[in-house]
């Protein structure tokens, strides 16, 4: 079984109308809403990539990803017992397995959506340095305080009861690599977090595409969603626009130190967490892993601040 890239993710929303004000206004754009259900997408092409079902009580579905090819479904029917295959009722059309992962979480399986025109990008950014002045006769354009240009959805956060249960599952299941691991201090064997990419062979991938970290209190939840923005001034200005509209800040501008990725992350009325990024390192599955010692880790580079409420 072959993973393609992330897809979609799904959630259960008491008001799905607060639910579409708040995530139009961090980017998203809206596919499909009526009493039942809310389906948007980016503007980087995909039909849809967040679902949100009309519920008494907010929490996390699960999410999908997109395999190579009808065969990587029925590997996973085969292999590790996912539902039948089913046509897909989405936009976009297309067929779709479903697993379970160790944690409860519904994992999709997709094939065949197919994808709509992008929207427009910004200019991209031309940046002068000291020995490379590189725009020249030009005033460089800003960028508007407005909804950001989101691309795609790039990575899931998750909170999870057990990392030792839960890694095993995602790397011999779905195949992904750990790209970082964090441990507890003095205790090497003792891993509670772990930054998770495809294995695409030697092609480049994204530093990961999930993020699995142990709750302090058993949960299993969504710790964040992150979605792909065009550049750190996009996300500056998209960040005073959330800001103008009074909206929940959980951490950024700032920059984190595995990944290297630029993060700006708020809360939905839900209180899930909605992240964009940009700048984020891409590797190859001969790049191997990491391991450090967590106490020694900071989750923002640009910041004095203790990783706490990133966490809460």
């Amino acid at each position: 079984m072959r993973i393609k890239s992330l897809h979609n993710v799904k959630f259960k929303v008491p008001d799905l109308v607060q639910t579409e004000a708040f995530a139009q206004d961090f980017g998203l754009l809206t596919v499909e809403c009526n009493e039942q259900h809310l389906i948007m997408r980016t503007g980087g092409g995909d039909a849809f990539a967040y679902v949100a079902e009309k519920a008494d009580k907010a929490s996390f579905v699960g999410l999908a990803f997109e395999v190579d090819s009808k065969d990587d479904l029925e590997s996973a029917i085969s292999e590790h017992g996912a539902s039948p295959i089913q046509a897909l009722s989405t936009p976009g059309g297309g067929i779709g397995v479903t697993l379970t992962d160790p944690n409860g979480f519904k994992i999709d399986l997709v094939y065949g959506i197919e994808r709509v025109a992008a929207e427009p990008a910004y200019g991209q950014l031309v940046m002068n340095a000291p020995g490379q002045y590189t725009r020249e006769e030009r005033f460089e354009p800003k960028r508007p305080m407005a909804p950001a240009k989101l691309f795609r959805l790039g990575h899931v956060g998750l909170f999870i009861p057990s990392f030792g249960q839960s890694l095993p599952w995602y790397k011999d299941v779905l195949g992904l690599i750990p790209s970082d691991v964090y441990h507890i201090p003095g205790q090497p064997q003792a891993q509670i977090v772990g930054f998770c990419r495809l294995d695409r062979g030697e092609e480049l991938v994204d530093h990961h595409v999930i993020a699995l970290m142990q709750s302090q209190t058993g949960e299993a939840a969504c710790h964040h969603i992150s979605f792909e923005a065009q550049d750190f001034e996009a996300q500056f200005m998209t960040h005073r626009y959330l800001e103008s509209k009074e909206y929940e800040l959980v951490w950024g501008v700032g920059r984190h130190p595995h990944g290297s990725h630029i993060f700006d992350v708020w809360r939905d009325p839900d209180r899930n967490r909605f992240e964009t990024f940009s700048d984020t390192d891409r590797l190859k599955a001969s790049d191997g892993s990491r391991v450090h010692n967590i106490a020694e880790v900071e989750m923002d580079v640009w910041s004095s601040e203790p990783p706490d409420r990133y966490f809460e």
